[in-house]
């Protein structure tokens, strides 16, 4: 009985050695922002190209965003009534 417990142990030490590094190795893998998938950028979020509103993920990449494409960032809410007009405009201008 000993014997098929020790084998067991081992099997598991040997098994389990493995799957612990696999959490590890994924973790190195890093998503990165794609700002050309950006279409008009707010200080709240951003439209993509297919019109769909996500908000920023990460502060650093509204900054990004904002300093790399100044002429598609738009320093208000991308929700702000006072300037629903300027939203209209450019949904028109997109289609």
């Amino acid at each position: 009985m000993q014997t098929i417990f020790k084998s067991a142990v081992v099997m598991l030490a040997l098994v389990g050695a493995p799957l612990a590094a696999i959490p590890a190795a994924n973790a190195a893998v890093g998503i990165t922002f794609d700002i050309g998938n950006v279409a008009v950028g707010y200080s709240d979020g951003y439209y993509d190209n297919d019109h769909n509103f996500h908000r920023w993920a990460h502060r650093q990449d509204a900054k990004r965003f904002q300093a790399e494409r100044k002429e598609a960032y738009r320093t208000w809410r991308h929700d702000d009534p006072k300037h629903r007009e300027d939203q209209k405009r450019e949904q028109d201008r997109q289609r």
